[in-house]
């Protein structure tokens, strides 16, 4: 596309000296490829709303000089570390999209002692966040509480005590399959689609790989009509002879997966690029998502070296803390199974019958085992207990961690 939009708005942010007001479209920490594209397709939306971005009768994107309000996409991670989302590059490589033009959380621009610190007109522009994929801010980045202004997700709503003071619109839906469904929604499923500006087909894709192409056994657990009315009315803008959607999903599927470029990453990335944490009561969770099964994980790096990342998180902690603080993986396995694993240094606080009955419980027909193991290190001592989990693959972090969550605020 000859409109590059990104840099256009790059441009109009750093040069112009009419702008009043200047609004941050904030994705989760995981970057994933929903929470990327969420935070960018909305961004879109939103300045061709207040024409900041213009469509002329011809339908050539232009920036409006005179803006008075614009809206800049920010990938909430350190700025040169998207390529560890491998699947994320991949696709803005595939459709012309630079992600150095991008806004990055590490940016001088969010730096507290430097906060919203603008060149031109920076006394008097005014500054609101709109969280998408994400309700809760991480600890750190709390002091950006106070300029949440809307919120775009589709998870369940937990941990949320009222902390955004100046919260004005909560748009969440839950089980919709994708974020960008509720942004597509509401923009750009209508014969307006801004085709000169972005790919229908680029603004499916995490459509496609968050609902399995909307396999039917994940209907209502990963993707709900919502996600499928949205997608075909999208689905129709895309030329015929650009390329069989089928081929597009196994494309993006095969590279968010690959084996070999993921564990080339090392070890480190693989457990931080697409982690989250969560408080369950008085318990705190760190979960890290892997692209490719713990096991190939295992066989590259071993027992001692996963451990030893994960007793980092733990370092420096009392013993209680300690106790309370779980680190859990998942990821899939292939015989169409999940793997979970919920690690702790000193004990895990339930019995393999106990949480085998509380998934039971949930649905018979997807829990298939679960086993707790301890930790062993080179001098065969004891270094923790692992919590081994076997679910169908309709399950994901998403869906299990409210269940999580309920069980471990029973325990004492």
């Amino acid at each position: 596309m000859d409109f590059k939009y990104l840099k256009e708005i790059r441009n109009l942010y750093e040069t112009s000296s009419n702008l009043l007001e200047i609004c941050f479209i904030l994705g989760n920490n995981t970057c994933d490829m929903d929470s990327a594209l969420s935070a960018y397709l909305l961004s879109i939306g939103k300045n061709i709303e207040k024409k900041t971005v213009i469509l002329d009768e011809s339908r050539k994107p232009s920036i409006n000089l005179e803006a008075k309000k614009i809206y800049l996409p920010v990938l909430n991670i350190k700025r040169g570390s998207l390529p560890h989302r491998i699947d994320v590059k991949y696709i803005f490589d595939k459709f012309g999209i630079d992600d150095n033009d991008f806004w990055y959380i590490s940016d001088e621009i969010f730096d507290p002692k430097t906060l919203f610190k603008y060149k031109n007109n920076g006394n008097d522009i005014k500054t609101s966040i709109i969280l998408v994929d994400h309700t809760i801010l991480m600890e750190e980045e709390n002091y950006l509480s106070e300029y949440v202004t809307s919120i775009y997700d589709h998870h369940i709503l937990s941990n949320y005590n009222g902390q955004y003071k100046n919260l004005k619109k909560l748009n969440i839906q839950y089980p919709v399959g994708s974020c960008t469904t509720l942004v597509l929604n509401e923009f750009f499923s209508n014969i307006d689609f801004p085709v000169e500006i972005v790919s229908p087909l680029l603004s499916l894709t995490a459509i496609l790989l968050d609902t399995k192409k909307f396999s039917d056994d994940f209907y209502r657990n990963r993707w709900v009509d919502l996600d499928k009315n949205v997608y075909k009315k999208i689905k129709k803008l895309i030329p015929k002879d650009e390329i069989k959607i089928k081929d597009y999903f196994k494309e993006i599927k095969d590279i968010k997966h690959n084996v070999e470029l993921n564990l080339n990453l090392g070890i480190e990335p693989l457990i931080t690029k697409d982690q989250k944490a969560f408080n369950w009561n008085k318990k705190r969770v760190i979960w890290s998502s892997f692209p490719v099964s713990f096991y190939a994980i295992k066989k590259k790096f071993g027992d001692k070296k996963i451990v030893s990342h994960y007793m980092d998180y733990y370092k420096g902690k009392a013993v209680d803390e300690q106790k309370n603080l779980f680190f859990v993986t998942n990821s899939s396995l292939d015989n169409k199974q999940r793997l979970f694993t919920i690690f702790n240094p000193i004990k895990i606080p339930f019995t393999k019958e106990e949480i085998k009955n509380e998934l039971v419980n949930q649905s018979e027909k997807d829990f298939f085992s679960a086993d707790i193991k301890n930790i062993v290190d080179e001098n065969e001592k004891p270094n923790g207990e692992v919590c081994h989990l076997v679910l169908a693959e309709t399950y994901s972090r998403k869906s299990l961690e409210p269940i999580l969550k309920k069980f471990f605020s029973k325990l004492e």
